[in-house]
């Protein structure tokens, strides 16, 4: 099995600003430390990067100041962004993050991008059917740029055998019901919160939409559940997966470092168990660090946390 992850779309610029939460109109506050960082799927395709994998960006990035900078940032980290497509006059997706520190909460503001819709070229299919995994999420079904691309790479993945990873996210409930269950048909292992299982689930709960969703081809669930760790469910199986108890910073980007240890652990031949345990511990070092993008927690520091219990990533 290849080493590679496709990860598809939500190439996003953060423009992360510490403040004290709620911010009301006309109570100003004075920030330090605001920066510009990578964000959305560049948390994950950072976390995958760093854990020892290949990632190849599959997405638009906007013909704009944040563009460029997004570019360099994840160049620097090692991604491949040959699939990355820049049209011109396009804009990028910026997205306005307010963080509290001391409540560990945040808000996200959120302007998409604008731009062509990006084909889905042969030269983009060889891509995707050299890796072995593709990553995509429900945020993908926002993306005006991204309906073809997103479709042709998971069909092409599926008609290959590649398996599909897909984080469904919180965001679905103003998507059209057909496409989400066309993503949720083209989906192979699909990780969610509780909270999200309704909304890929054409509303159903529990046992019902486990069966919808097995019905529909999906192999794997994975809810994931923060500090309580994950539970992996399968049509004829199903186990609890422990968190790790660690000191929280900041909770964003941790479900995308859980997910590039899921899927890292499992191209590396980790069974289930091994899998979420791995994945358990990328999302608990994750929590222990401010922000995402190149704030994502590095492989040794995956490795302090697993050594502690015993434990360790496949080399």
């Amino acid at each position: 099995m290849s080493g590679r992850v496709v990860s598809i779309g939500d190439l996003v610029a953060d423009l992360i600003t510490p403040v004290h939460l709620p911010v009301r109109p006309f109570d100003h506050q004075e920030t330090r430390g605001a920066y510009l960082e990578a964000g959305g799927a560049c948390n994950f395709n950072i976390m995958a990067r760093r854990l020892g994998l290949d990632v190849l960006a599959l997405g638009a990035i906007g013909d704009d100041m944040f563009g460029a900078e997004l570019r360099r940032i994840l160049s620097a980290e090692g991604i491949d962004l040959r699939g990355a497509i820049t049209h011109p006059g396009s804009r990028s997706c910026l997205v306005l993050d307010l963080i509290d520190q001391r409540t560990h909460e945040h808000v996200f503001i959120g302007n998409l991008a604008t731009g062509p819709v990006v084909e889905y070229t042969p030269e983009l299919d060889s891509l995707v059917t050299s890796a072995g995994a593709v990553f995509a999420q429900g945020y993908n079904l926002h993306e005006e740029q991204l309906p073809l691309l997103m479709d042709g790479a998971m069909t092409s993945a599926r008609a290959h055998n590649i398996p599909v990873f897909c984080d469904t996210g919180p965001t679905l409930r103003t998507i059209d019901p057909a496409r989400v269950r066309r993503m949720a048909e083209l989906t192979d292992i699909a990780m969610m919160t509780a909270d999200e299982v309704p909304l890929v689930a054409e509303g159903h709960n529990g046992e019902v939409a486990y069966r919808y969703l097995f019905d529909l081809g999906v192999q794997t669930i994975v809810i994931k559940r923060g500090a309580d760790g994950c539970t992996v469910i399968q049509p004829d199986a199903r186990f609890d997966s422990p968190g790790f108890a660690v000191e929280v910073v900041d909770t964003v980007g941790a479900g995308d470092c859980f997910n590039a240890g899921l899927i890292y652990a499992r191209l590396n031949g980790l069974d289930w168990a091994d899998a979420a345990r791995i994945a358990n511990a990328c999302g608990a070092a994750s929590v222990q660090k401010s922000g995402g993008g190149r704030n994502a927690p590095t492989r040794a520091e995956v490795e302090t946390l697993l050594s502690r219990h015993h434990l360790r990533l496949p080399t």
